[in-house]
């Protein structure tokens, strides 16, 4: 038998983590809300069926406010599942059951799994589900979805759910306080040839949920007739909550061995129990032993407590108004430090030396020896290991970055981060989800892209993709690390730090220009709501997971576009049209000829020579072949010349962070915004990395030939940079601001 199963679940609950287990797959797994933007499937075997497993994008409810969302609501309102695999949170029990019970109303086959069970035994808590199941009358599969646990129960559970459903209606006592009997005949009709359930049709009526009363399209005396029944909508939410709360009452309690060590620590210290005798003296002094005892409790309630509000002693720092944006960028710059500092170029290092000293000394020894051809020498030494194994040496420096990335995900330090960001995106029309989408740039920019469909507004969607690409991506890394390793030694971290906080700054600058200046992208109300995930500790078996996954994807692009094209570019750069191998001739090679018309162009920077022009175009298709086919050209000594070549080197660096991203970001453009808008991201690219970079070399030339009069220059311009914006503040005090919090003029004369 073939039978499809889905798994629906708020955002954050563990949904993308199960099916990896389920489906022994390598989703991307997040401690934060959008993670997964789209419908993932995978056909698995199970006990001698197919079962073709569906991940859909975490929703509250099933009335949708943003695009993922709808994705789910339209898989499960088609009823082409076989089964759905609810997943709740035991922490969030009581919020992720409202799910459950409109899953229920709609009549859907449903097992219910209670994730991350891990963390409420650390509590020294256990759930009776079984007294939740009672009352929902469908199976509930307690489980830690983030340690392998009980996945093999949970399908044979599921599996038997499917065999024995045969479209049961879950009777749910909380509805017959509701006048769904009236509602449905009135609307009984409309819904059969909607092809709804007449009940959930109903429920939604009630609740005035625009996307059902559309496809019902009632007439004016129907409408007249639901709107004569009076506003039910909070009703309908109260009736829900109040059965939750009801069913979920003490379903969560203290374990039964903590209870007894803690009457084993009462007896033990002379402790009383608490009792509710009333007759007791009150003016007893209490013992030393009872004030530390009652000290130690209310300090864990007072935690418990803070733990209840979603809250921690961390937060209060690492979200603090003045605090929050130096704790990110000083963690950043730590990591940096470790990954392009002391750890990171020690094992680089070692590798660059194996690659030497293990395979192209001793094959060009050999070729040599056995008199093969200079140009095979060339191209198998040059051309393949220097310029593969050019790229190759960054390995070990892109697995510690991804090791401290999928820490910062997997604790849930990110959505602090989106939620620290949220109030300076949300003045140049961008919002806290806008800065995941944003900080995955960090990673592969064509990825982070397609994560944007997640964003509700379709003006600030368009300018989230159009900005995304200027984040460094991680395929940069290795033009950073050669070219800031060869000339800035000591100083590297902190250049390629430079860099990344470089493409921030260009990205938000140019949302501030798109909202002020650009009507097309001017986003309008913007909204975020965000879930503050608990801070975890994230697993060894994850953690190894995403470091390999991703070194799997950097090996496999090197061993196929970076050496595909490390080979074209050898071959284009070493023969010309007429005299063949150009080595110890006076010919120019074809890629010569080609780039030198280009070459030109790029002299305001420096570097206005062939080879590092036909790099930057090389690294169109792919940006690690920026640096094999530097080095696999004579390196970056053979590049950079001239008077100033660190500062020509440090512009190239900023030329190849900003200008137009490779082939598959492109594409995932075309794909989330039109042809259009690619094309748009492809000249503002070009053009903003043109400016850019000769603005930066101009101010590099001032700095190195006059000191003086550089530093005069930098001074007033900031203090005209201040003076204009307490004028814009001034300004916009003077009218009512989109986003006031009362404390404009316009807000003041009105008080």
């Amino acid at each position: 038998m073939e039978y499809t199963i889905s798994l629906v679940g708020n955002p954050n609950v563990g949904k993308t983590s199960l099916y990896n287990r389920i489906t022994h797959s390598l989703e991307h797994v997040g401690n934060w809300h959008g993670v997964t933007v789209s419908e993932i499937s995978k056909k698995i075997l199970y006990d001698h069926h197919t079962v073709n497993m569906v991940d859909l994008p975490g929703l509250y409810s099933l009335s949708v406010y943003s695009y993922e969302e709808s994705i789910s609501r339209d898989r499960i309102l088609e009823r082409n599942s076989d089964l759905i695999i609810n997943i709740c949170e035991v922490n969030n029990l009581a919020r992720n059951l409202y799910l459950t019970l409109q899953l229920l109303e709609l009549d859907v086959p449903t097992v219910l799994v209670v994730n991350m069970m891990d963390e409420l035994q650390k509590q020294g808590k256990v759930l009776n589900y079984r007294r939740i199941e009672k009352v929902l009358k469908i199976p509930i599969v307690p489980m830690s979805a983030k340690y392998h646990s009980d996945v093999h129960l949970l399908m044979n559970v599921s599996l038997d759910h499917i065999a024995a459903h045969a479209g049961n209606t879950v009777q749910l006592s909380y509805l017959d306080k509701l006048p769904l009997d009236d509602v449905i005949a009135v609307i009984g009709a409309q819904a059969a040839t909607a092809g709804f359930s007449p009940r959930w049709a109903a429920i939604k009526v009630l609740e005035n949920d625009a996307f059902v009363l559309q496809k019902l399209q009632l007439n004016d005396a129907q409408q007249q007739t639901i709107a004569a029944m009076g506003d039910w909508q909070a009703r309908v939410a109260q009736a829900r909550y109040e059965f939750i709360d009801k069913i979920t009452e003490g379903a969560i309690s203290r374990s039964v061995a903590d209870e007894h060590h803690e009457m084993h620590e009462h007896a033990e210290h002379n402790v009383p129990i608490e009792t509710e005798n009333t007759d007791a003296p009150q003016n007893v002094a209490p013992t030393a032993q009872l004030k530390k005892h009652v000290k130690h409790h209310d300090r864990h309630k007072k935690s418990e407590e803070m733990q209840a509000m979603g809250l921690s002693g961390i937060d209060r720092i690492v979200l603090n108004k003045y605090l929050a944006l130096p704790i990110f960028l000083l963690i950043m710059a730590v990591v940096f430090v470790v990954t392009f500092g002391l750890v990171g170029r020690f094992f680089t290092w070692l590798l660059e030396l194996g690659i030497d000293k293990l395979l192209y000394d001793p094959l060009t020894r050999w070729l040599i020896k056995v008199d093969c051809p200079d140009w095979i020498v060339g191209l198998l030494g040059d051309g393949i290991i220097h310029g593969v194994g050019g790229i190759l040496v960054f390995l070990p420096q892109i697995v510690l970055l991804f090791f401290f990335l999928a820490l910062l995900e997997d604790s849930g330090y990110i959505s602090r981060v989106a939620f620290m960001t949220d109030g300076i995106f949300r003045k140049i029309g961008l919002s806290g989800r806008s800065a995941f989408t944003m900080l995955m740039g960090f990673g592969c920019s064509a990825t982070a892209v397609l994560t944007a469909r997640g964003l509700e507004d379709p003006k600030m969607r368009k300018k989230t993709v159009l900005l995304t690409p200027f984040m460094s991506c991680s395929a940069r890394l290795p033009v950073y690390s050669t070219i800031a390793g060869a000339f800035f030694a000591a100083g590297s971290p902190f250049i390629i730090f430079g860099m990344y906080v470089l493409g921030a700054a260009v990205a938000l600058l140019l949302a501030a220009l798109f909202e002020k200046a650009i009507k097309p992208l001017k986003s309008g109300k913007l909204s975020f709501i965000m879930e503050m995930p608990p801070y975890r500790f994230p697993t060894a078996e994850r953690v190894l997971q995403l470091i390999w996954h991703n070194t799997k994807v950097f090996l496999v692009r090197v061993g196929t576009t970076v050496f595909a094209l490390n080979v074209i570019v050898w071959v284009l750069s070493n023969f010309s049209f007429t005299a063949g191998y150009t080595a110890d001739k006076n010919a120019k090679s074809i890629l010569e000829l080609f780039s030198g018309w280009i070459a030109p162009v790029f002299r305001p920077f420096g570097f206005g020579n062939w080879k590092a022009v036909t790099s930057l175009l090389s690294g169109l298709v792919a940006k690690e072949v920026v640096i094999s086919s530097i080095e696999s050209l004579g390196g970056v000594g053979a590049i950079f010349t001239g008077a100033h070549p660190s500062l020509s080197a440090l512009t190239f660096m900023v030329f190849t962070l900003l200008y137009v991203p490779c082939v598959a970001t492109l594409v995932a453009i075309r794909k989330e915004a039109g042809v259009k808008w690619m094309l748009l991201s492809f000249a503002l690219q070009m053009g903003i990395a043109y400016i850019v970079s000769l603005v930066f070399y101009g101010i590099g030339r001032l700095v190195l030939l006059h000191t003086g009069i550089t530093v005069g220059v930098l001074a007033v311009a900031v203090v005209a940079a201040i003076c204009v914006a307490v004028l814009v503040s001034h300004i916009r005090g003077k009218r009512s601001c989109p986003y006031c919090t009362g404390g404009c003029g316009s807000c003041r004369k009105k008080k």
